[in-house]
């Protein structure tokens, strides 16, 4: 896949899974989770776009060898496995209606698929037969190219904007419920 492709691809998938994040949002938002979940589950998701976070970074700053592979299927296995543990506890207590669970699909395949899609190379090197020729490269190195800054401004801005500003936004409303709470 040439530069521009995976540049082009990475965009794709940066601006989809930033959107389900916002329709997360709002779903969590429409069933009132100040009221239900609270604080509790607005510090699951910032543990869980502190995770991902961590993964994009290193996707976008890193050549994709089979470190940064290893490393991006680890934090995807901890965002399913945190993912899985936030619902156990919010399930009882919430509503999860049937758009947000398609929402969680999309937030839980994405990173998958990225993965897949800009790490093709160093996949295919893991999944070959061993052989005295083959050799995985567990370096991390730095990426030859990185896209434009603008084009890493705009991610940095979108993403702090539309997921961390609403995540705020959330814990905002959950802490200030919570808090009148206390009051009574």
């Amino acid at each position: 896949m040439t530069q521009d492709a995976s540049f082009s691809l990475l965009g794709l998938l940066m601006a989809l899974w930033i959107a389900a994040g916002v329709a997360d949002w709002w779903c969590h938002r429409r069933t009132h989770i100040e009221a239900t979940s609270g604080l509790a589950e607005s510090a699951f998701h910032w543990a869980l776009f502190l995770q991902m976070g961590a993964a994009v970074l290193a996707a976008l700053l890193l050549r994709p060898t089979a470190a940064l592979v290893a490393f991006l299927l680890a934090m995807w296995a901890l965002h399913e496995v945190a993912t899985w543990l936030e619902l156990r506890r919010v399930a009882p207590v919430r509503t999860i209606t049937p758009l947000e669970q398609m929402v969680h699909s999309f937030m839980e395949i994405l990173p998958l698929a990225g993965v897949m899609l800009l790490c093709q190379p160093a996949l295919t090197a893991w999944l070959q037969a061993p052989d005295s020729e083959r050799t995985l490269d567990w370096r991390w190195l730095p990426r030859e190219t990185l896209p434009p800054w603008p084009v890493l401004a705009g991610y940095a801005v979108a993403i702090a904007v539309c997921n961390g500003g609403l995540l705020a936004e959330e814990s905002w409303r959950c802490w200030r419920t919570a808090r009148a709470g206390r009051r009574r």
